[in-house]
């Protein structure tokens, strides 16, 4: 994986101040208003379009926001996808929370039994949401983002570069989100959500499966 590539190559776009402002100002819309959290799929299909670029090997991976109707859509999908696992990953882990909270352990186990399933929740989650959303912009199929055998073998081919990604970015964005200040932080995580794009981008290049033809957005 090249990370300073994919730290470095929006400041390449000559436009991209006003592509993250626009990127940020959905997710800002979306955070502070509420009532118009659909603004955040449009951020979600931007998101998509730019994974969808760098898996195809594009020179130019950050789109222009023009096509704002397939952003909503592949953002609508992507939400639906996420949503899914976390029904089922979240779904499962408060079982196992529920069933640890109720043993006869004793309380600093059930606490440290506790703690480790929620972060093994927050992992599983980070793992097959990244992997449906890779899926699916490799295809514009919505169910490829639930096939087992395809979405295992894309997980098998490098889990360790797969693993260090999610980490990378789960740490890059916690502390984009702090540099933010809170107000901010849809700016700057925005940002930090277009390098995660770029580096599942090239995992999703770098594994031996074949990723569809899939015309460009923007």
């Amino acid at each position: 994986m090249n990370y300073s590539e994919a730290l470095a190559y929006i400041f390449q776009d000559k436009d991209w101040t006003k592509k993250v402002a626009l990127g940020g100002l959905c997710l800002f819309i979306a955070v502070f208003t509420g009532i118009l959290f659909f603004a955040a799929f449009f951020a979600m299909g931007y998101y998509v379009s730019v994974l969808r670029g760098v898996m195809q090997g594009e020179e130019k991976p950050l789109p222009e926001w023009t096509n704002w109707s397939k952003y909503f859509v592949d953002g609508l999908m992507g939400a639906i996808i996420l949503l899914v696992y976390f029904i089922i990953i979240g779904g499962l882990g408060a079982i196992i929370i529920v069933n640890l909270a109720t043993a006869d352990l004793r309380d600093y186990e059930q606490v440290l039994g506790i703690i480790f399933t929620a972060l093994g929740i927050l992992f599983a989650l980070s793992i097959f949401g990244n992997l449906g959303l890779m899926r699916y912009a490799a295809t514009n199929d919505f169910a490829a983002a639930f096939r087992y055998t395809e979405i295992s073998q894309w997980l098998r081919n490098d889990f360790g570069n797969f693993a260090t990604i999610v980490i990378f970015t789960t740490i890059l964005n916690a502390i984009l989100f702090v540099a933010g200040l809170g107000i901010f932080s849809p700016f700057t995580n925005f940002w930090g959500y277009m390098v995660q794009a770029h580096l599942f981008g090239q995992y999703a290049r770098g594994v031996n499966a074949t990723v569809p033809a899939v015309p460009a957005v923007g």
